[in-house]
């Protein structure tokens, strides 16, 4: 039941908002003091009088605190802290949430907008704490509460864009609320552009802020785009199903019937359905949040490069090349941005970040993305770089792509040592088909590129050696336990032989049949497992052999090594069919569940494993043209 407003000066119209109740200094007002009207006083402290109501206030005690305004009902709206700063204030400071809920049904919406010392309301001190029930109750009894400025001239959504930028809740809400109104005209005053960077921050976890342009923010935050972000395979799955709409347009019932009425059933079905999975499935939650992080930032860019097109071209490549936001933007792996950027503005890719190119930035950082934006398909059906890197460039090229960087993103991101190093193979390879064929006996420093590229990775080659051979080894024994299990099961076939012609008695059997072909075929599996292993355990372990030997004996190894626990579980269920079906005929469900189970779990665990290495080794190139035009 909501509570209905006090009343302070005894007036019932209350057309206007009740005067403050201040304490001057050095005396102590009575309770029948502080009903009626004292005389102000510009000093203003805590009194011994509101002392008891302000820890009421810090403990939420809203029994006392209701007792304290029937006998002082000035006291709901006085200054009792020496900045200013009502009961409403503190409750709002300590995230006393049922105590700040009381006290806004039981003032009027005018005594609501009373500030402190710095000029702010309730809302700001609400917004500053990230209570997003706290905004609410204030926008809902009071909405011009989003119009009012502190002293600093900021309203409450630009403090929620910059303090308070991690509580993306609240920044929406008040964005929907706020107008570019007086007296805080948030969305023309100087701080839109600081409200705008700071929205551009939200992604929580990116650096301190070192530039004041939204593109300066972007180019330095890869998180905010898919190129920038690592995703599993389950998780690239979602993320290329779920739907996103980034665009928010208030609309009246009117129009929102017409929409709705424009909408298919299996469109609002569709969407339903997700809205349902987000709430049961947390991870479709989370990946919808990452992905409407990157349709917005694609939009941002494109927004902010409409809005600078007018300008001269001179000024738009020096505004670019000032803050190296190309340079940037190929170093952290941000196609998009490199992308888009091109797109409105083609001169830009003459631009020489760091006074190198951006293909050369793209090669040294590993981001086959940024340097797919500059790859052809040539006429003889071969990749070509365009424009074609002149011989500073493709010597520059070739240097980076023989150094080895161990703190690069892109090479943690692929899994195990081994093909760690055939990425770093494929580059190498790659570059040295694009670059002038001079340049691929050439001499740097008295030693080949390829010279180089071995020195470089040494260390990665011994790592990746040793994480062969302890790969190898596990899978191995784990191969010959399973090729002696089920070796020694096709000698001892469930259900006995007949005596006289040794024949299994259940040989016309279904579950017999299904026993004998799966224990065959996965001793033949668990044998060949173990001769591939056997195989990369003798290897030479050439730098070399990591892009394409090595790689596909550990994936034919892998592979055969599951296909035969799948073959032993399945003879295995075989067998219990077989031993308890006469007794127990409901047994063959719970056996084939709990059989189900095992290569379940191998799947979720080891298949996205297996795929990346397959994709890797036999799928597409990873360099392929990204199209700058597309």
């Amino acid at each position: 039941m909501e509570m209905q407003p006090i009343e302070i000066q005894g007036n019932s119209n209350h057309a206007e908002p009740p005067a403050d109740i201040r304490i001057p200094v050095g005396s102590t007002p009575s309770p029948s003091q502080s009903g009626g009207a004292p005389e102000i006083s510009e000093e203003v402290v805590d009194g011994q009088h509101y002392r008891p109501l302000l820890r009421a206030a810090f403990e939420g005690d809203w029994e006392f605190a209701k007792s304290f305004f029937q006998k002082d009902p000035a006291s709901a709206t006085a200054i009792i802290t020496s900045k200013s700063e009502t009961v409403l204030h503190i409750a709002a400071l300590n995230a006393q949430d049922q105590f700040f809920k009381n006290m806004v049904g039981l003032l009027y919406k005018e005594q609501l907008e009373k500030v402190d010392c710095d000029g702010r309301t309730a809302l700001h001190n609400a917004v500053l704490c990230g209570r997003i029930r706290m905004v609410k109750a204030l926008v809902k009894k009071n909405s011009r509460l989003t119009q009012i400025p502190d002293k600093e001239g900021r309203v409450p959504f630009n403090i929620s864009t910059r303090e308070a930028s991690m509580h993306k809740e609240i920044a929406w809400f008040l964005a929907k609320n706020t107008t570019d109104e007086e007296p805080g005209e948030p969305f023309s005053s100087p701080h839109a552009i600081e409200s705008i960077v700071g929205l551009t921050y939200a992604g929580h976890h990116g650096p301190k802020e070192t530039d004041k342009t939204i593109l300066g923010v972007l180019a330095r935050m890869e998180s905010h785009f898919l190129s920038g972000t690592r995703l599993s395979v389950w998780e690239a799955l979602i993320y290329k199903c779920i739907p996103v709409e980034v665009k928010y347009k208030p609309a009246d019932e009117n129009s929102k019937k017409m929409q709705m009425s424009m909408y298919s059933v299996l469109q609002c079905l569709a969407t339903s359905l997700w809205n349902a999975a987000k709430i049961v499935v947390p991870i479709i939650k989370r990946i919808h949040e990452v992905k409407m992080r990157h349709v917005a930032a694609i939009e941002l860019v494109k927004q902010v490069c409409i809005a600078i097109s007018s300008k001269r071209t001179t000024e738009i490549t020096q505004f670019f090349r000032d803050r190296d936001l190309l340079g940037q933007a190929a170093i952290k792996g941000i196609s998009e941005l490199v992308k888009l950027s091109i797109q409105f503005f083609p001169e830009l890719i003459w631009i020489s970040p760091y006074d190198t190119t951006l293909m050369r930035l793209a090669v040294e950082n590993r981001h086959e993305r940024t340097l797919g934006l500059f790859l052809r398909v040539s006429s003889t059906n071969k990749l070509s770089l365009v424009p074609a890197p002149n011989p500073d460039e493709s010597l520059d090229m070739m240097i980076a792509a023989a150094k080895y960087n161990p703190n690069s993103s892109t090479v943690t991101n692929v899994s195990g040592a081994a093909f760690q190093m055939q990425r770093e193979l494929q580059w190498f390879k790659a570059v040295e088909s694009w670059v002038t064929p001079e340049l691929r006996t050439a001499r740097h420093k008295g030693k080949t590129f390829w010279k180089t590229f071995v020195d470089e990775h040494k260390e990665l080659l011994k790592t990746a050696k040793e994480w062969v051979e302890h790969t190898a080894d596990s899978c191995m024994l784990v191969s010959t336990i399973i090729a002696t299990i089920l070796f020694a099961a096709a000698f001892t076939v469930p259900g006995s032989n007949n005596g006289n012609t040794g024949v299994p008695l259940l040989l016309g059997e279904n579950s017999l049949l299904v026993f004998a072909i799966s224990d065959a075929l996965g001793l033949f599996s668990s044998v060949m497992a173990i001769l591939l292993f056997l195989a990369i355990l003798t290897s030479r372990y050439e730098p070399q052999d990591f892009l394409d030997s090595l790689p596909k004996k550990i994936i034919m190894g892998l592979l055969f090594l599951f296909l035969s626990l799948a073959f032993m579980l399945v003879a295995f269920a075989a067998t219990l069919i077989i031993v308890l079906d006469k007794r127990l005929e409901w047994v063959f469900i719970p056996i084939t569940l709990v059989t189900s189970l095992p290569v379940a779990l191998l799947v979720v665990l080891h298949l996205p494993l297996l795929f990346q290495m397959v994709k890797s080794t036999y799928g597409p190139s990873i360099f392929r043209s990204e199209g700058t035009w597309k």
